[in-house]
């Protein structure tokens, strides 16, 4: 699958590095709201919690190249910032925790994609279609946590970590002409996509406002996910194992922006 995706950005690239079709560039801000949710980032036997990761906010930048009259081939840049879910942590059970989790992810999303945009002749208004993989570098899960048991208030945040996130990417919009060189864009888009992190570390840790990060063994700060660990064997030297999982980023959302013809 990863071979695949290479081979695609290649020929994308090498679509716009040979192509003599007019080239444009375009930069726009888009928000999603999450199309899948996720519940094992937290273990509750009495409630199911529900952990949207692909809802966020987006900032894009692309720079494309049409080979024909309808058919355009382009790379995009998006960060992806996720909002915080927050999830509400309580037990009528004595001794039992109480307090609060807030998840959310983030990564930088290199997005090969091939636009096809037919001449319907409706003047300024110019439909389109994009259809792209999505490969996240520097992906990210983050969770911060308030949670008090008995006397002790414990504050942390755990950052998941490493890997690469693979995925597709669809949108249908239109362009707005403002000039021969510049118009603006909406689009209504749909990303499909999931992140399994390979570590998990814990980078904050307080118990009443006292710092004791520097307390903690190695096992209990630090987290691997692995395939298998049938023949994983507990140290306080060495990161605990855990079962690799994947978390979905599936998002529908809006982007507006600009887009200058060179």
């Amino acid at each position: 699958m990863k071979n695949r995706i290479l081979l695609f950005i290649c020929l994308v690239s090498a679509s716009m590095a040979y192509s003599q079709g007019s080239f444009y560039v375009s930069l726009g801000v888009g928000a999603g709201i999450n199309t899948a949710r996720t519940y094992d980032l937290y273990t509750d036997a009495n409630k199911v919690h529900p952990v949207g990761l692909g809802k966020g906010f987006a900032p894009v930048v692309r720079a494309g190249i049409f080979v024909n009259d309808f058919m355009a081939v382009e790379l995009g840049i998006a960060y992806r910032m996720g909002f915080n879910t927050k999830i509400d942590i309580s037990s009528t059970a004595i001794g039992s925790p109480t307090g609060w989790d807030k998840f959310n992810g983030s990564m930088l999303q290199l997005i090969p994609a091939v636009v096809i945009q037919p001449d319907f002749d409706l003047g300024n208004v110019a439909p389109y279609a994009r259809v792209g993989v999505i490969v996240g570098v520097l992906p990210s899960i983050k969770c911060k946590f308030d949670v008090t048991k008995g006397n002790v208030e414990s504050v942390g945040l755990i950052k998941y970590s490493g890997g690469v996130s693979i995925g597709g990417s669809a949108a249908l919009g239109c362009d707005f002409e403002l000039s021969d060189m510049l118009s603006i864009y909406a689009e209504i888009y749909y990303d499909a996509m999931a992140y399994a992190p390979t570590k998990g570390k814990l980078v904050k840790y307080t118990e009443n406002g006292v710092d004791k990060l520097g307390d903690l063994t190695t096992f209990q700060k630090e987290t691997k996910f692995v395939k298998d660990v049938t023949d994983f064997k507990a140290s306080d030297d060495a990161p605990d194992q855990q079962l690799k999982n994947s978390y979905p980023f599936n998002n529908v959302g809006i982007t507006f922006g600009v887009k200058m013809k060179l």
